[in-house]
């Protein structure tokens, strides 16, 4: 028995050749790829969530954290997850230390943006506009939080010497 293969029945009884069919139904493939791709970015608030975690750190630690909106911890350095749509300040106090303040803003991020444009591609204005109320396209910043608290004995102590080193009473 012998095999024989012709090399042009085969091409043509297997189609190898491209046609602008095929052509065609390749690119529409490839632009369904790339765009299925691009939506799955899609929900913001699906991706980045609603809450976001932000770190506080005190020196000394040990300190009580109290935010505007509510939230709080009793020792730092300690970590406390805040919705990202609210802006807040947050007051870091401990007995015999200057009590400190920080404002923490909650500002459009660029990763949000894009989860916005997804969104507003698979579910328009109802879609974009629930990532915006729920917060999903902002973060906050900072979202580490170092303060340095001085001592209130040591400060006292430095008026008491200032006032004592006055000349007062012109002697």
């Amino acid at each position: 028995m012998k095999i024989s293969f012709n090399w042009n029945e085969t091409c043509r009884n297997h189609s190898f050749i491209l046609t602008k069919e095929k052509m065609m139904f390749a690119r529409y493939r490839i632009v369904v790829s790339l765009l299925s791709l691009f939506l799955v970015q899609g929900c913001a608030t699906s991706q980045q969530g609603t809450q976001q975690v932000v770190s506080f750190t005190s020196t000394p630690a040990g300190a009580y954290v109290k935010t505007s909106h509510g939230f709080s911890c009793s020792l730092t350095p300690c970590k406390i997850t805040l919705p990202r749509n609210k802006s807040f300040e947050a007051v870091i106090s401990k007995p015999g230390f200057t009590t400190e303040r920080v404002k923490v803003n909650s500002a459009p991020s660029g990763f949000g943006a894009v989860g916005a444009v997804g969104s507003a591609l698979i579910g328009g204005v109802v879609a974009t506009g629930y990532d915006v109320y729920k917060g999903g396209v902002f973060e906050l910043t900072p979202n580490v939080i170092e303060v340095k608290m001085q001592s209130t004995s040591a400060m006292v102590l430095e008026e008491v010497r200032g006032i004592s080193n006055m000349n007062l009473f012109g002697e």
